[in-house]
Parts: structure tokens; sequence; C-alpha cells
């Protein structure tokens, strides 16, 4: 125990303990207008009834832990398990709700009944109404909160287990977002067309090979010429290894990096190339060094990078000035990739490994849209399918005219 003396002239006494779950010392403290000998014990006294107090609560998940302080540490601890900007999502969107809900908060008395609320006034407020799956997403960050609240021993329950949210009916509109999520020959075209007119073959080149290859934007970005490669029967592949990312906030020449492995476990893998990707890999590598990025962005002020906000800037322009009424974004490429997969009539499971997705309900869903309507036109052309009784008339007159 260590005696503070205030402003006041009162005495502030101080003593620490050790967390066990993290391993951290926290203070307890007590204040009395008197510093003696008999204060001292009481003091004390009062200070070891805190300690035992606070370590009881959390040897049975008790505590008085704010949301917000879970938030902190949920955060520290996933930055060293998530790709960065997966990382980046979920700590914008968690700073969000806290500043909603305020930094005070203790964890283990927000109800079930509040998260249905405030998510439900998400999705149905009426001057800025949230997406099913933007809404899915809060719920999501705050169950992976408590999840680890209750690893570590702050709290024994998640509230969001009984959250029960009044989803907006989207079955037509999720019939019509599959169709926007890919594509059409002559939209891919249209992309083209305008970074020939704009003299962008850096742009050009990036879209033909993410709609040839189906990766993500940050795995072209960031890759090099050794990630270029060549089987025993000549046919190339690029190997992914990682993204090229961009890091909030820090110095412009340290801002761009590449990480150690792909998005996902599923995301490192080899990827064949198509003949028109096997020329541009060729083309790129020519006069690189091993460890030099192929794809270079060629704006003045890009330094070089690829930064995917931007990218998706230059879409929204293009579809604009193109008249494309889809939400043009990076993604589309790569689910584009997956429509023509699912058209050749590739296995999903194959297109799964291809793209990098161990599990994507949109992967899916593009799929057995695609299969459908390939399925469908299959129908439709048996309708034209020659009857019997057509293909022997047909043969009777062909028989009679040799007679004449």
């Amino acid at each position: 125990m260590w005696i503070v003396t205030l402003r006041s002239g009162k005495y502030k006494f101080v003593d620490n303990y050790k967390n066990p779950l993290t391993n951290k010392y926290q203070e307890v403290s007590c204040t009395f207008g008197k510093n003696n000998r008999e204060v001292r014990k009481k003091a004390q006294m009062i200070l070891d009834e805190k300690i035992r107090k606070k370590l009881n609560e959390l040897k049975n998940g008790n505590t008085d832990v704010t949301f917000s302080q879970l938030v902190d540490q949920y955060l520290d601890l996933a930055k060293k398990q998530l790709a960065y900007n997966t990382w980046y999502r979920k700590k914008t969107t968690l700073e969000k709700i806290v500043k909603e809900w305020g930094p005070k908060l203790i964890a283990r008395k927000i109800t079930s009944q509040y998260i249905n609320k405030y998510l439900d006034n998400m999705l149905y407020n009426s001057k800025h109404p949230y997406a099913n799956e933007t809404v899915n997403a809060y719920k999501s960050c705050i169950s992976v909160v408590y999840d680890m609240g209750i690893r570590y021993g702050y709290i024994t329950k998640n509230p969001v287990d009984n959250v029960k949210v009044s989803w907006k009916s989207q079955s037509q509109k999720r019939r019509e977002e599959i169709e926007n999520k890919y594509l059409e020959d002559d939209e891919y075209a249209k992309i083209l067309m305008y970074c020939d007119e704009h003299k962008r073959q850096d742009l050009k080149d990036l879209f033909i090979w993410m709609y040839n290859t189906g990766m993500r934007v940050g795995e072209v970005a960031g890759l090099q010429k050794k990630n270029i490669l060549e089987d025993k029967d000549g046919h190339y592949f690029a190997r992914v290894t990682g993204s090229l990312i961009s890091i909030k906030n820090t110095d412009p020449d340290k801002r761009h990096i590449k990480t150690k492995n792909a998005k996902s476990f599923a995301g490192d893998r080899d990827v064949y190339l198509t003949p028109e990707t096997t020329k541009l890999a060729l083309k790129h590598c020519k006069g690189n060094k091993s460890n030099d990025y192929i794809f270079k962005n060629e704006w003045p002020t890009s330094l070089g990078y690829w930064n995917e906000t931007k990218i998706n800037h230059v879409l929204k322009t293009i579809a604009s000035d193109k008249d494309i009424h889809k939400n043009l974004v990076t993604h589309i490429f790569r689910h584009s990739h997956v429509s023509k997969l699912a058209e050749q009539g590739w296995p999903l499971n194959v297109i799964q490994h291809r793209v990098g997705h161990g599990n994507s309900r949109i992967t899916r869903s593009i799929y057995l849209h695609i299969t459908k309507k390939v399925k469908d036109a299959a129908i439709n052309r048996l309708n034209n399918f020659p009857d019997s009784d057509t293909i022997l008339a047909e043969t009777k007159k062909a028989e009679k005219m040799k007679v004449i």
C-alpha cells in the first residue's frame, strides 16, 4: 500500500493486485481525511476486501467490466489473428458501437432486448436504413466480443445468443443482387473500352487479370515476379502467398506492405493462367527483379502501388460514363470469373479452391444461379427437339422425292 496526498488535503490509500486473466496490475483505492496508524490499518483492511472482491468477481465471471473495455481487449487480441483489412473493418464497426452506446455500459448488464432494439433501429431507421448484411455484421462483431469476455472469465453469458433480429424480406432483392454481382460480356467490354479511351493500359491489364483468374485485387497487387511459375508440362500459374495492403495513418513510404499469407487459409493457392493472362504475366515480368511487384499503378501520384479504394472510385466513374447499372467494385471481376467457370460446368468445390474460398455464400449463390440459367436454357432447347412423327414424315417425303 502507498499513500498519495491530494490537493484537497485528504489522503488517498492505494494498493494493487495482479489480474490473473490479463497478467496486468490493477489498482484499488480509498480516501480518508487523516493519515495515522489507525487510519492506515483501516485503509489496508478496506483495500484487502476490495481486492478479494475483485478477484472473486473474476473467478465467477461476474465483473463490472465495460463493453468498451472488452472491445479494447478483443481488438488487441484480434490484431494478432486476423488479416489487417478484416481487423480494421471490425475495429471501425466496434468503435462506432461504443460511440453510440457510450463507454460506461457494463457488459454483463447489457440485455438481449437492448441489442435487439439497437439492431432493429438500424434496419428500419427512416433516414438511413441499413441492409440486412450490414446489420448482421454488427451483430457478429458484438457477439465475438462477448465470446472473448466469456473465455477470459469477465462475464458468463452472451446476450447476442437470444437476439432475434426482425430481418427485412429481401427474397426479390437477393435474386436481383445475384445478377448484379457479376458482369455480362458487354459490360466487361465497356470497362475495357474506357481504359483504352483514357490510355490506362495498367488498369486494363489489372482488370483483365482479375476477370481471368478470380484473384482479389490485393493478391494481384502483391504478385511478384517470383510468384509466376511454370510447371513441368509448360503451364504457367501464379502462386498466391499474400496480399498488398495499405496500413492506415502511417508514413506513406511504409504504408504499403505485403502480408505473409493470403486473406484466409484457403487463400494460399496456385492459380493456373489462361492464355491471355499467360501473355500478361510474361509481359509484366520482363525486366523485373525477383521481388518486384509486376502490376504497377502508373498514375503519377500513386507511388506505383494499387489501392482498392481508389480503384473502386475509378470503377464508379466508369459505371457512370458507360451507363453500367451495377455496383462496380473490384470484387465484381472475381464474381464474374466464378460465373464464367459455372457456365463451363466446373464443379463448385473446384471453383472455390481456384478463387481461394473455404466457404462463401456469394460464390455458392452465383454458382447455383448460373447453373440454373444454363439448365433452363438447355430445357428450352429441348422444345425444339424433333419429335418422331416429324422425322418420320420428313423421311417419307424424302423417299417420295427419290421415286419421282
